[in-house]
């Protein structure tokens, strides 16, 4: 039997990503989200079937904040990961046999803006302002759980960058009218690159 792994909110860049690795190395993958050919987030069974015997769950749930930042698009923001988050915290305690491992996306975006040092988990600096709001409530959603058979890892990733997707899209529009700029030295750590990091770990 293969071993199974759940990508809730799978459909993105990252997830379709993650859905290409899991397959090529033999492993059964099953996404929740709300299109019609997968695992829907409103039906209980179901996820709680997909979740069971799982060995690993990855979380990527979450409306985009490629948005205009008006109230409802906050609001949209912030509940479509708080409510996921619990949802599939909810399940998993449901479970008999429940994910080894539940790695759930969150956001560097909790430091402040810094230019002086970096930001660590050990040394960096809660900030301040919506996004910064959004990744508390999140965060605290995820570890709200006691869950003693399953390790919770949230991962507080930044902007995607990757070959085919993520922000380089919008990125490359911006650049054919002109408008693109020097972001960096080019030696920044991407998230998409940290997500290859904790996919090889796991791996292992």
């Amino acid at each position: 039997m293969k071993q199974k792994v759940i990508l809730a909110g799978g459909t993105g860049f990252i997830g379709k990503y993650f859905e290409k690795r899991f397959n090529e190395l033999g492993y059964e993958v099953v996404i929740i989200s709300r299109q019609a050919q997968h695992v829907s987030w409103d039906d209980s069974s179901a996820l709680k079937e997909a979740i069971e015997d799982a060995e690993l769950l990855i979380n990527l749930a979450g409306k985009s904040v490629n948005c205009r930042y008006n109230e409802s698009n906050k609001q949209e923001i912030m509940n479509s990961r708080v409510s996921t988050t619990k949802i599939l915290g909810d399940t998993i305690l449901s479970c008999t046999n429940p994910p080894e491992v539940w790695m759930n996306s969150s956001t560097a975006t909790i430091y402040r803006h810094a230019e002086d040092r970096p930001m660590t988990e050990e040394t960096g600096d809660i900030g301040t302002g919506f996004s910064v709001n959004v990744a508390k409530a999140w965060e605290q959603t995820f570890f709200s759980f006691n869950l003693p058979k399953t390790r919770q890892i949230a991962l507080r990733t930044a902007i995607v960058l990757g070959e085919g997707g993520g922000v380089m899209t919008p990125y490359l529009n911006l650049v054919k009218y002109g408008l693109g700029g020097v972001q960096g030295s080019g030696k920044q750590n991407s998230a998409l690159y940290m997500w290859k990091i904790c996919f090889k770990l796991f791996c292992l």
